[in-house]
């Protein structure tokens, strides 16, 4: 049961990495850095995570970039594999590994997300670029619809948009009139929860893990350490690899000398000084790597 303690955090995570909410969390993160890569900071304002009070609801909006060439709309979406679609139909449909899995077309919420900010701002229609940008999928089957395009070509089709369709005034107050009419979150928001929920979890799996696999990782350590340190220090060990005593150190530090007329034997330590053991001892320490034998 110990073993079995990482196998439920690390389920938890894989369902909350796998839900809709968390890949839409991926689209709008890809988006974000694009856009604030991609785009001078002197000629486009971008404003990310926008709510919006409408029709006696809120409307959310993704990514906003508001320029003297218009204010672009952009709604991300994550798919995976291959996309279908018409910008009429209701629902698309992405195929990944053969398996099939319909979505709510993204442009429709981008054409409302238009529609606020319009009776909002009170601008024209063509003073609105709106965009549906795919993070992830491989390819359109069918034709891609207009204003629909991978997040790659993003920044490429900002530039187009070359013309001047407000003036600075107008740029100006449509930010302060969004900035304002922004509904505020208070306490947490839904990018915070998902944060948190996510570092808890992994916490969790991490936890589980160690506590479940800690005996093996730490004589797994052990051995690698062991290892590394017979390479790097061979003095230090036997030849069947086990290390020596301190005793053992010791009497490899010494320089022994046996005189086979005299029988006198001295070992000295590296210092100069000699060392104290018995007459045998001293015999055995220079036989087995003395001056003379050297």
């Amino acid at each position: 049961m110990i073993h079995a303690l990482w196998i439920v955090p690390l389920v938890l995570l894989i369902v909350f990495l796998a839900s809709p909410r968390f890949r839409g969390d991926i689209a709008q993160t890809r988006v974000r850095r694009i856009l604030s890569a991609g785009l001078e900071k002197s000629r486009y304002t971008v404003l990310n995570d926008v709510t919006l009070a409408s029709g006696g609801g809120t409307v959310h909006i993704d990514h906003l970039v508001i320029a003297r060439f218009g204010i672009f709309v952009i709604e991300s979406q994550y798919t995976r594999g291959w996309v279908s679609g018409g910008e009429f139909q209701a629902r698309w449909k992405q195929r990944h590994w053969g398996r099939s899995a319909l979505f709510d077309n993204p442009a429709h919420r981008n054409v409302v997300q238009v529609e606020a900010l319009s009776r909002l701002l009170d601008y024209p229609s063509r003073a609105f670029h709106p965009m549906v940008v795919l993070v992830g999928q491989k390819g359109f089957k069918t034709r891609m619809p207009a204003h629909v395009l991978p997040a790659e070509q993003l920044i490429s089709a900002i530039r187009k948009k070359g013309q001047p369709l407000l003036d600075a005034e107008q740029a100006d107050r449509a930010l302060t009139t969004i900035d304002a009419a922004r509904v505020r979150t208070t306490g947490w928001g839904s990018a915070g929860k998902l944060s948190l929920v996510r570092f808890a979890l992994v916490v969790l799996l991490v936890a589980g893990a160690w506590v479940a696999f800690s005996d093996q990782v730490i004589e797994l350590t052990q051995k690698m350490q062991e290892q590394s340190a017979r390479e790097t220090t061979p003095e230090l060990f036997r030849s069947d690899g086990t290390r020596k005593t301190e005793r053992e150190l010791w009497e490899d530090s010494l320089v022994c000398a046996y005189s086979v007329d005299s029988g006198r034997c001295a070992c000295y330590e590296p210092d100069g000084t000699k060392a104290e053991m018995t007459n045998s001892e001293c015999r055995k320490l220079a036989e087995r790597g003395s001056i003379l034998n050297r």
